[in-house]
């Protein structure tokens, strides 16, 4: 009987072993395959988005999580790494949503909060699943909160806003943006000049040709994308346009992407 007892603990704990040993490599794996980017870039995961925000698309979480990294990546040191930030939170009681029943649009807002850089941003959004309704695109803008709203304090914050000249004010209401043929992102800047990623969405059957219909296919969707940019009332050749495609339908790695505008 005693032997019985020893063995029926041995199992319990090998088994209690076992358990916690799966429990940590479902977490090593988690952790290890979590990825750091959407489609619009790297971005900040904002944990709570699910319970506080309805009606919008996957492609709009996707955009205001990677507008908020943008931001958050211009307001700390070096030694921050924005994309590994886990305590972003939607404030309680911030969030706010209104829908137009004549143009099908959702128009809301929020606050985030995290606490590990203890900082907090004001989020707001337009959104329409219409497709017969333009909201221009689905504007995001993340921006800095005013000293009142502040939860952890003042910082100094800068959001592109009010880093930018009233040139980039123009096209920074409307983006991230997507369509069919191309995704466009706010990325960084260059002095005083915005720096706009550009991903062209070309199928790849359309670049099987020689050097030359290549090269007038791409042309093509980057005229798209200044053509665009200039449906908005602003000037393409203000802005550094970083392409994912060379001239003649080569892909540029993203680490060595440039702007040929």
């Amino acid at each position: 009987m005693q032997n019985q007892g020893m063995s029926r603990k041995k199992a319990a704990i090998i088994l209690a072993v076992a358990l916690l040993a799966l429990v940590g490599l479902i977490w090593l794996v988690t952790t290890v395959t979590q990825k750091d980017t959407n489609q619009f870039g790297k971005f900040i995961r904002i944990q709570n988005y699910d319970d506080k925000v309805e009606n919008l698309s996957a492609d709009m979480r996707d955009s205001m999580e990677s507008y908020l990294y943008n931001i958050v990546v211009k307001n700390v040191d070096s030694s921050v790494n924005p994309s590994k930030i886990s305590d972003a939170y939607i404030r309680e009681d911030s969030n706010k949503q209104l829908y137009d029943n004549d143009t099908t649009v959702y128009n809301g807002s929020f606050i985030v909060d995290m606490e590990s850089i203890k900082q907090s941003y004001f989020v707001q959004y337009g959104y329409s699943d219409s497709n017969t309704k333009d909201v221009g695109g689905n504007p995001v803008v993340v921006s800095c909160l005013p000293k009142d709203q502040l939860k952890y304090g003042e910082f100094k914050c800068v959001d592109f806003v009010s880093a930018q000249t009233s040139e980039n004010d123009i096209l920074l209401q409307y983006l991230p943006y997507k369509n069919f043929s191309f995704k466009l992102s706010p990325d960084a800047t260059q002095g005083d000049t915005l720096v706009i990623v550009a991903k062209l969405d070309i199928p790849q059957s359309d670049l099987m040709g020689d050097t030359a219909s290549r090269a007038s296919i791409v042309t093509m969707y980057k005229q798209e994308v200044i053509k665009w940019i200039e449906s908005k009332g602003a000037d393409p050749s203000k802005y550094i346009i970083q392409y994912n495609y060379d001239d003649v339908g080569n892909i540029i790695p993203e680490e060595s992407e440039h702007g040929d505008l």
